[in-house]
C-alpha cells in the first residue's frame, strides 16, 4: 500500500504548485493549475518533470464536471452530485465509486467492492495534510488528482470578505 501526503493548501485553486510526499517527505509528484474557470486544469509530473495525468474542469455551476486524462488520454469523468453532509460521486468510465464525509475530510473510492483510496486529514508537525493510502500505486495519478477535485468540494469559498465589527471597547 502506497503512502502520500498532500498539504491542506487552500490557495490550490490559485495556481499554487502542490507537492506530494511520500511517508519519509520525499517528494515524489508536482501539482500545478488551478480550478474555478472552464478549461482549467490541475496536471500532475512526475519530479524529473514528465507529464503524467491531468483532470480539466469541462464545466460550471452548481455541479461542474471533470475529465481525467492519463497520459493525454481521457479515462473517466466525474461530476459533482448533489449531497447534504455526506457525498457519493461515479467516476464514469472507471467504474469507480466515491463516498464521502465533507466535515471530517474522510473519502473513500472502490472499484467493485475493491478499496481503491482512503483519504483521510493527517496533523502533522509542520501541518494540516491529507494523507491518502492507495492500495494499487498504479492508480496513484488519478488518486491524487481526485483528491485535489474532493478537497476544492469541500472548502467553503466566500466571495464576500467577513464583516468587521468594531465594538469601541472602553477600559478603565
Amino acid at each position: 500500500m502506497l503512502q502520500l501526503y498532500i498539504k491542506q493548501q487552500l490557495l490550490a485553486s490559485k495556481g499554487v504548485p502542490i507537492i506530494v510526499r511520500d511517508q519519509k517527505k520525499k517528494p515524489r509528484f508536482l501539482v500545478t493549475g488551478r480550478f474555478g474557470l472552464r478549461q482549467d486544469s490541475f496536471t500532475l509530473y512526475a519530479m524529473d518533470g514528465h507529464y503524467i495525468a491531468e483532470i480539466k474542469q469541462m464545466s460550471l455551476g452548481l455541479f461542474p464536471k471533470f475529465d481525467l486524462y492519463l497520459g493525454h488520454k481521457k479515462v473517466g469523468a466525474i461530476k459533482k452530485m448533489y449531497g447534504v453532509w455526506h457525498q457519493f460521486q461515479f467516476v464514469n468510465d472507471l467504474n469507480w465509486i466515491i463516498m464521502g464525509d465533507l466535515l471530517r475530510h474522510h473519502y473513500k473510492i472502490y472499484h467493485r467492492t475493491e478499496t481503491l483510496l482512503v483519504m483521510d486529514k493527517a496533523f502533522l508537525s509542520d501541518g494540516d495534510y491529507y494523507q491518502l493510502s492507495i492500495t494499487h500505486e498504479s492508480d496513484a495519478p488519478l488518486c491524487i488528482l481526485l483528491s485535489l477535485v474532493l478537497d476544492h468540494w469541500s472548502v467553503r469559498r466566500d466571495k464576500k470578505p467577513q464583516k468587521r465589527r468594531n465594538l469601541n471597547a472602553i477600559y478603565d
